[in-house]
């Protein structure tokens, strides 16, 4: 599957995850923790940014689920690189949402992403057989 495909796929899964969407990008990412604009991520105290960042590692989950290529999107990265790389990419853009600023992070991690070896079953493929 291409990249762009597994975020479309990653962005409807987060519908069925969050049970409220708002209305101001008219996408997938219009819940949650997507929804807010850089502008108010970037003023968070730390405490509330941890809020925001458990939400982006169950997007980064999603994301490794529906790659059959990644087994990991961050790589060698880790939590702070994250928070860092957002906190400073919001202050940049605080017009643009924090889930697009999510998407454009993907986009910059994927190259460098732990990627599935050929003799794994990542979850993306994973086929659920019926117990009845």
């Amino acid at each position: 599957m291409k990249m762009k495909q597994i975020l479309a796929l990653t962005y409807a899964l987060g519908i069925l995850v969050f049970s409220h969407a708002a209305t101001a990008q008219n996408t997938a990412m219009d819940i949650g923790e997507g929804a807010e604009l850089c502008a108010k991520y970037a003023k968070k105290s730390m405490s509330k940014k941890n809020n925001s960042i458990i939400w982006v590692q169950g997007f980064f989950s999603a994301f490794n689920a529906l790659d059959s290529k990644t087994k990991n999107i961050t790589g060698d990265k880790d939590y702070y690189y994250v928070l860092k790389w957002l906190t400073d990419y919001c202050k940049a853009n605080p017009t643009m949402y924090f889930g697009e600023a999510v998407r454009v992070l993907i986009e910059e991690l994927y190259p460098n992403r732990i990627p599935n070896t050929p003799s794994e079953n990542p979850m993306g493929t994973l086929i659920l057989k019926d117990k009845s």
